[in-house]
């Protein structure tokens, strides 16, 4: 009878152990950790009258939290939104890729009339989630 019993306490046991493994909360999209992007001002890059060059690098921080590590070779989308309204929506203009140290560059314009506001995109993926950069309005005065 003893035998019996302790056999059924140590089954639940492991029952109730498992179900409170399985009852840990599931870390949801907005939680998950962010990838760095570091941009240089177009400002300091400008082509010509109404061309500048964006460049920046982006790098994942590990689980240590000290180290960050490029996030080399993959995409990453350039943004535009052209109209000065809050209900308009960023559109992506070009897909880049980053090299093997993280680092992307493009070119941006300026409008003859009116405001375009630029940002870079990374999607979330492998435990990270989206990433937007800072945003740059480039206008005509």
């Amino acid at each position: 009878m003893r035998v019996i019993r302790t056999v059924i306490v140590a089954m639940l046991a492991a029952l109730l152990s498992l179900s409170a493994l399985g009852a840990a909360p599931v870390q949801a999209q907005g939680s998950l950790p962010k990838r760095t992007i570091t941009e240089v001002p177009p400002a300091e890059k400008q082509i010509n009258f109404n061309t500048f060059k964006l460049t920046g690098v982006v790098s994942e921080l590990q689980v240590d939290g000290v180290t960050y590590l490029p996030y080399a070779k993959q995409k990453v989308q350039l943004q535009k939104k052209a109209c000065p309204k809050k209900s308009c929506k960023w559109k992506t203009v070009r897909q880049l890729k980053t090299n093997d140290a993280g680092k992307y560059k493009t070119r941006i314009q300026a409008p003859q009339t009116g405001r375009w506001k630029w940002r870079v995109k990374v999607k979330g993926s492998n435990g990270y989630g989206t990433t937007k950069g800072e945003t740059w309005t480039l206008f005509f005065n």
